[in-house]
């Protein structure tokens, strides 16, 4: 298999206007017929759909991830996509073979060209990058864009197809024999020639172990600096396809650059992504499946299936706490993530940023009031390029109940207000230097006027926001004493619904 799968290999292309998407009929045909009629966000972590809100190799910091099936009978065939914290750009993708009860791990790094991502994790990949450093692509960056634009992001994972019957060759390639699995190449490769949206193909792959999904993936998350001696951890946030039988689409596209299942014709019926509608950015066999591929029989627009994601994790506020207590040295920073911003808003690298039509909108993804999430009129476009979404109000708070409403000092004062720049915004607290998360790609600073407290943001349209406030502090004389004395805490937002 060439090497050239490794990762993203073409540029942005310019390309007509988007329209209409029209319904595709994923034909499943021979596999058990999915029925899961809703998307919701997992109170208990498992899902089809896993989002880890930020990840960054920034300020040497390492991020790490674990992705569990807790499928005992059944493996699964995962998309594993990160995108960048400006504006969702697709930076590297590959697909996972876990077997029943596997776990798969893996970390991004940093290193003078960017980030980098490495496994050595005996579960199979396509293409087989296990003990690779494989660094991350700028390919769909914008122009400009330096190494630092792919030191920060988020990543989706997504279970395109479960692998069953312990006789299948799917199922002896990816199941592990005395801790390893075979990996039998051949077997993998095969995968290149599926189509999911050609019932004779779907029928062979159903044949040779695949089946429609059922989700039951968990992740959980750590970033780490060995040098000071920090770690932050979380959980990631799960989807799940409810309702029925629990099972989603066979969605299994091929891993190369090819159009053999996707093109230019249908990728308005693959995807809500504005940019891959219009051939801004060439639709290829790799960028399928996205979170806004349809996945349900509800969902058979790419619009229905983003609309319904989006509204799974949309609420109108977030909340959280901050701590810049002096004497043990505490800075805060906040990740403010919206992983499905980019199925409602891309960015045309092709335009100046300060043209009308930088901004390439898909108004068919709507929110709880059927009316578009991101329009023209709750964004707005930076002079470094990232789009914004505006919000209504903030209030900070400190420890004894006084308050500041719409009044803290933000920086740069160029912003209109409090407002959320990037696909990942990084908001910083009394800190102009480098913060917690050593973050500089979408990143705020707000002057809160309180050493310690907490804050709540607003905005008048409900927006997918997900993420936590790290805390970092240190006990200064823990040095001096023989231990270390740096620690990190985590919080999840608290959102209002």
């Amino acid at each position: 298999m060439k090497k050239n799968v490794l990762a993203l290999s073409i540029a942005a292309m310019i390309g007509g206007f988007a329209g209409a998407a029209s319904a595709q009929t994923f034909p499943n045909t021979t596999m058990t017929a999915p029925t899961a009629t809703d998307l919701v966000q997992s109170e208990g972590g498992a899902g089809h759909i896993l989002v880890v809100p930020y990840f960054t190799s920034q300020n040497d910091n390492m991020s790490v991830f674990h992705v569990v099936n807790t499928d005992t009978v059944n493996g699964k065939a995962l998309k594993v996509r990160f995108r960048g914290a400006a504006n969702s750009d697709d930076i590297l993708d590959f697909t996972v073979f876990l077997s029943p009860g596997d776990v798969w791990t893996g970390s991004v790094q940093g290193n003078e060209q960017g980030s980098y991502f490495l496994t050595n994790d005996k579960s199979c990949t396509l293409p087989d990058i296990r003990g690779q450093q494989v660094q991350f692509v700028t390919d769909r960056l914008m122009p400009n864009a330096t190494a630092a634009q792919t030191k920060e992001g988020y990543i989706e994972i997504l279970n395109m197809a479960d692998i069953t019957g312990a006789s299948t060759d799917v199922y002896k390639a990816t199941k592990h024999v005395n801790g390893v699995a075979p990996c039998t190449s051949s077997v993998l490769d095969a995968t290149l020639n599926i189509n999911p949206l050609d019932a004779a193909s779907v029928t062979a792959a159903k044949t040779s172990g695949f089946e429609t999904p059922s989700g039951k993936l968990t992740a959980d998350w750590y970033i780490l600096n060995v040098n000071q001696t920090t770690t932050f951890s979380g959980a990631a946030t799960a989807i799940a396809a409810t309702g029925g039988n629990g099972r989603g689409n066979f969605v299994l596209f091929p891993q190369d650059a090819l159009n053999t299942a996707a093109n230019a014709a249908n990728a308005a019926q693959l995807t809500a992504d504005p940019l891959l509608q219009a051939g801004l950015v060439k639709p290829v066999n790799f960028d399928f499946p996205d979170l806004s591929t349809p996945y349900l029989a509800a969902t058979a627009t790419p619009e229905a299936q983003a609309s319904a994601l989006t509204q799974a994790v949309a609420n109108t506020g977030v909340s959280n706490q901050f701590a810049l207590d002096a004497g043990i040295n505490a800075k805060t920073d906040w990740v403010l993530s919206m992983p499905t911003r980019r199925y409602s808003v891309g960015a045309d690298y092709t335009k100046p940023v300060t043209d009308a039509n930088y901004r390439v909108f898909n108004n068919g993804v709507v929110g709880a009031d059927t009316l578009p999430v991101f329009t023209s009129t709750n964004t707005y476009v930076a002079a470094s390029g990232l789009i914004c979404a505006s919000t209504s109000s903030y209030t900070f708070w400190d420890r004894e109940e006084q308050s500041k409403k719409n009044g803290a000092v933000i920086s740069p004062s160029t912003l209109k207000g409090l407002d959320f720049c990037g696909e990942v915004n990084v908001l910083s607290f009394n800190d102009t230097g480098t913060s917690v998360l050593g973050s500089s790609v979408g990143r705020t600073n707000v002057q809160v006027g309180y050493e310690n407290g907490w804050g709540a943001i607003s905005y008048a349209k409900a927006l997918p926001v997900v993420g936590s406030s790290f805390i970092k502090l240190s006990n200064s004389g823990g040095l001096s004493n023989g231990f270390s004395g740096t620690y990190g805490i985590t919080w999840p937002h608290r959102f209002a619904k």
